[in-house]
């Protein structure tokens, strides 16, 4: 292999040595640390996928801890080792000790576990993404500059190309895919977030599906309900009673709901681990932004995406939200026509 960098990343001597020196079928093991959230992991499946392009015959492991095993990518890898953070330091010393050396070690997610495992697991070659640069002389041999102005799933296959990689595009998730074709006329809404603030409020929620169910009529309105018993539809109840076209959308398994999102029109909701399961699955996202950075999780390899933020920072209004969602369904399906209907509202 070559080592395919500039002073864009940083690169040891002992990195392009064993670059230069290794050929890809002799890469054997592969570790790769994620230690990360639902929405997350479907980030990350791309680059597992490409992984295994890139080095089919390779045992790869993906470390991760105890508090994220939901969601865990266990389809794309070999096998799953969960580090131990909970026991005493005993344990957990034992538990970094007792992966076997690999060829290639990925951090991909710089976190003081994930470096404490990268410094104790012997590689062949490290890499990683410091926030820090200091990181780079202290644990990695290929050191990249992470970019939150990207999609994180797309920045992740940086490491790939170091190597030479060409990764495949639309990026492929290994999950059920959309098809424009065949999608129900179904928009789906999910009001809720890891962090409150980063949603909309429930008063602003109804509002907005009690207007669009008037001025989509043609669309079925969903509410899906979340995991938490915080994440009830109960507060849409008033408003579903209303319109004959929404519905409250009890919780899917996991396994259920990547089929199910495949198959409706668009996804309305803010920075949430179910918008990145369903751009995994490729269906149509109108994103929701005010206090988190929006391009890391806004692809633009495809139109298929809107992101609905403003430059000032403030909350988008309802206006602004029903307008981005007007324009999407137009883009993504025009043989269905116009979907917005002006509604006239007596004085």
């Amino acid at each position: 292999m070559r080592a395919w960098t500039d002073k864009c990343a940083y690169l040891s001597r002992r990195g392009r040595r064993w670059l230069e020196s290794t050929a890809v079928e002799q890469v054997r093991r592969i570790l790769v640390i994620r230690q990360c959230a639902f929405g997350d992991y479907m980030a990350a499946r791309p680059f597992l996928v490409e992984l295994r392009r890139l080095f089919p015959e390779a045992h790869v492991t993906l470390a991760t801890v105890s508090r994220y095993r939901y969601a865990v990518p266990e389809d794309l890898v070999d096998e799953v080792f969960v580090q131990e953070t909970a026991g005493s330091l005993t344990e957990q010393w034992r538990s970094l000790r007792a992966l076997e050396p690999v060829d290639i070690l990925f951090d991909l997610a710089d976190t003081s576990r994930s470096r404490v495992l990268a410094l104790t697991t012997p590689a062949g070659i490290k890499l990683g993404f410091p926030y820090r640069g200091l990181m780079n002389y202290l644990l990695y041999d290929v050191g990249l500059r992470r970019s939150n102005y990207h999609y994180e799933a797309e920045v992740l296959l940086d490491f790939l190309k170091v190597m030479g990689h060409k990764p495949r595009y639309p990026l492929e998730f290994a999950m059920p895919r959309h098809r424009p074709s065949s999608a129900e006329a179904t928009i789906v809404y999910f009001p809720f977030a890891s962090v409150a603030g980063k949603s909309l409020s429930l008063d602003s929620w109804c509002r907005l599906i009690d207007q669009a169910a008037r001025e989509f009529p043609s669309y079925r309105h969903v509410l899906l309900e979340g995991h938490r018993a915080e994440e009830s539809g109960d507060f849409l109840a008033d408003v579903a009673a209303r319109h004959t076209n929404v519905d409250i959308q009890p919780r899917l398994s996991l396994e259920a709901l990547a089929p199910w999102m495949a198959a409706v029109s668009v996804l309305v909701c803010g920075d949430t681990g179910v918008r990145n399961l369903a751009l995994a699955t490729h269906t149509p996202t109108l994103g929701i932004f005010f206090r988190t950075l929006p391009y890391r999780y806004w692809p633009r390899y495809e139109e298929c995406h809107e992101a609905v933020f403003l430059r000032s920072g403030e909350m988008p209004g309802k206006t602004d939200i029903l307008l981005g969602l007007e324009e999407l369904l137009q883009r993504v399906y025009p043989e269905r026509g116009q979907p917005r209907q002006a509604v006239v509202t007596s004085a």
